[in-house]
């Protein structure tokens, strides 16, 4: 505020003196302040835009009245200087708008030099704040907002200056009472409105997060008393279902999960197959989906897991390795980063600073996103106070600067070889199948792979599942396989039991759907039951990219990484083989191998299971696919012992998602929050934050339990306090 009021300094000189009668000198007076302050400025290397108005104002002026003895500028002085002002304040807006900034109408140069690439206040501002406000949203808004308030305030005096002029006998309470009655409250406002508002819309903010506050149920169900009644039921065995059950059971709750299968894990089922040959049997084990764990730092939120419900020595990881065989690149990558940077530096030496600085930054963000789970139960969560949220661009500097920039973006900014750029963009495909609609928060956890590395349970990923599950039995809970959800029983707004498809009801005081988001609200709510709005949003949710699997039992073992990754005939192709990993998944010299490539989902009903042909469509796919593979893999066909192909409409048909996504809901779309508008029916899965992995889901099956048991979450609000006070 003292800064905006030095640069007044030659509006007030001219004002004060204009007013007494000294004309010529209020002139003098202003300019050559005015040219002092832009002088000091400058030699710091900063131009403002209060001083350089006043500069030009002035310049004109004494041209017009010395120079040229024109009475003109003096006639209309009081309503020139205010207009001179509302365009300085007006036209910094404009040339800070996003909109001037996409059609490239005045070059960026140009508006650097005015320092007018934000609203005018905004360049005051920065002076007195850290630099990692300055290109935040909120921070622009509150000065867009309190520029556009000073520009009417100056256009109004403008106003009154001209009307100055038809009423000559009220000059005094127009261009000097009223005016300074409008400067005083800019200047008061300037004082408040930027502490007010930015708690305000933080404020606004978070409860948009969670706009459904209703308070925790009262859980009253007796483990010994009627079998049809529970504190919790868990619709969907996915991750994100199991990790919501396994907490709830552990803290005491009387628990059944419902799922439509005959196994529990959604995505992270495993299957094996006998195959005869000959007099031998062999036994391959395939999984339905998750290869690659992730989260299991540190401070990863899976390893928090599995040590909070005592499963950490339970289970046997072994680390996947990964090799990218892409045009005029392949890559065996290291499990070290600074090894993996050194290659690539050697691949693409143009590059090696850049490289260098990109896995730094990218390293930043991630590390920043997980600093404080050791406070929060675990898990990443958003801030959930108004001073927790005011604090972290300050305490995680990295990761705001690049949370909503494109992934696509970064990678332009750090580097040119169209190649390098593919090369970091392989991970993508475990988000989706654009990369454009990625954004750098999005992908940092994916470059978790490259810091702490994924990992594969021995046994497959089935043996993630029944360790969840096993905890929830072990506590006394239940979970009921090849049982369909018919309909979520709502009474009075509050969720109350769940029908299964055999007509049995049971009754719960809350429920978490792990189930696909459409239809956990269309098919098993209800319309009904939902505000209109939110129904809206729902309707409108595009799902995920599906995805098309060949699985293959071989008899041999591939002279590749157990992840590699094949850009062949316009396509990705990931070849998962974990039995490189785990060799119990296979006959000894032989292999378990997956090829999957991403499609898009199967809701125009391309891939219909009745049409007559459907078997010949995935044979045909599944051969192109098995070619393509052999980029990587040459001979497969001959090695080939056992085979099965898996559609859109295979997931749609086990996992029971729309159109047989695979990672919930398409990108850069409306999440649902954790909390829904039914009353003790809370989310988990991909189809809610933080989206689709095992990571996340963990993360949300976490955040689903804490919605209707609240355990982590006070731990995080107190969390987000202590850091908003560090």
């Amino acid at each position: 505020m003292v800064r905006i009021l030095l640069g007044f300094g030659p509006w007030i000189a001219y004002w004060v003196l204009s007013g007494m009668g000294r004309g010529r000198l209020a002139v003098a007076a202003g300019l050559v302040i005015a040219a002092l302050l832009c002088g000091w400025h400058l030699r710091h290397g900063r131009v403002r835009p209060i001083e350089c108005s006043a500069a030009v104002f002035f310049t004109v002026h004494g041209l017009v009245t010395v120079g040229l003895g024109s009475p003109l500028v003096q006639r209309y002085d009081a309503a020139l200087s205010s207009a001179a002002l509302a365009a300085m304040a007006w036209g910094s807006l404009l040339l800070g708008s996003p909109w001037l900034a996409r059609a490239r109408l005045i070059p960026r140069s140009v508006r650097l030099a005015f320092g007018c690439v934000s609203p005018f206040t905004a360049v005051y501002a920065r002076e007195g704040w850290p630099r990692e406000y300055w290109e935040a949203p909120l921070f622009r808004r509150t000065n867009a907002l309190l520029s556009g308030l000073w520009g009417a305030i100056f256009t109004l005096n403008a106003g009154l200056g001209m009307a100055a002029l038809a009423w000559p006998g009220a000059r005094i309470a127009l261009v000097v009472i009223l005016p300074q009655v409008g400067i005083a409250a800019g200047i008061a406002c300037s004082i408040v409105f930027p502490r007010w508002y930015p708690r305000r819309r933080a404020a606004r903010d978070i409860a948009e997060r969670d706009p459904y506050r209703w308070p925790a149920p009262v859980f009253t169900a007796d483990p010994a008393g009627d079998p049809s009644r529970h504190d919790v039921i868990v619709v969907g065995a996915g991750i994100g279902g199991l990790s919501a059950g396994a907490l709830l059971a552990q803290r005491g709750l009387k628990v059944l999960v419902l799922d439509q299968h005959y196994l529990a894990g959604g995505f992270c089922t495993s299957w094996p197959r006998i195959v005869r040959r000959g007099d031998r049997r062999l036994r391959y084990v395939f999984d339905a989906g998750v290869h690659d764990v992730s989260g299991l730092g540190e401070r990863g939120p899976v390893r928090h897991l599995l040590r909070q419900l005592g499963l950490e020595d339970a289970l046997t990881w072994g680390r996947m390795s990964h090799e990218y065989v892409l045009p005029g690149l392949s890559v065996k990558v290291p499990h070290r980063v600074e090894d993996l940077v050194a290659l690539l530096a050697s691949h693409f030496p143009a590059e090696r600073a850049a490289i260098v600085s990109f896995f730094s930054e990218m390293e930043a963000v991630y590390r920043e996103m997980y600093s404080d789970v050791h406070l929060t139960g675990g898990v990443p969560t958003p801030p959930l106070t108004v001073d927790a949220m005011l604090a972290y661009p300050v305490l995680h500097p990295h990761a705001f600067r690049w949370m909503h920039v494109p992934f696509g973006a970064l990678l332009d900014r750090y580097f040119r070889d169209p190649r390098l750029k593919e090369f970091l963009s392989v991970l993508s495909g475990y988000l989706s199948d654009d990369p454009g609609a990625l954004t750098v928060f999005a992908m940092a956890p994916i470059f978790g792979y490259y810091f702490d590395g994924g990992y594969y349970p021995a046994g497959g990923s089935q043996a993630l599942a029944d360790a969840l599950a096993g905890v929830i039995r072990s506590h006394g809970g239940e979970i009921r396989l090849r049982t369909a959800a018919q309909r979520i029983v709502v009474d009075k707004g509050r969720a109350a039991g769940v029908v299964s498809g055999d007509g049995r009801l049971d009754r719960a005081a809350a429920i978490v759907s792990n189930a696909d988001v459409r239809r956990t609200f269309l098919d098993l709510v209800g319309r009904e039951h939902l505000p209109r709005d939110f129904t809206r949003r729902v309707d409108d949710l595009r799902p995920s990219t599906s995805a098309f699997v060949v699985f293959l039992g071989v008899d041999y073992v591939p002279d590749v990484e157990p992840i590699t990754m094949l850009a062949a005939g316009g396509r990705r192709l990931g070849i998962a083989i974990p039995s490189k990993v785990d060799p119990s998944l296979a006959p000894r010299g032989h292999s378990s191998v997956s090829l999957t490539t991403l499609m898009p989902p199967a809701t125009d009903g391309a891939w219909n299971r009745k049409t007559p042909g459907y078997a010949a469509k995935k044979r045909s796919l599944g051969d192109a696919l098995i070619a393509e593979a052999e980029q990587a893999l040459p001979g497969l066909r001959g090695h080939i012992v056992y085979r099965q192909e898996g559609s859109p409409a295979t997931f749609a048909r086990y996992a029971w998602t729309t159109g047989g996504a695979i990672y919930g809901g398409s990108l850069g779309q409306w999440q649902p929050p954790a909390r829904s508008p039914v009353e003790g029916l809370v989310l988990a899965g991909a189809g809610v934050f933080p989206g689709a992995g095992v990571e996340a889901v963990v993360i949300s099956g976490t955040l689903a339990a804490d919605a209707i048991y609240p355990v982590t979450r006070e731990r995080s609000k107190e969390a987000s306090r202590s850091l908003s006070a560090a």
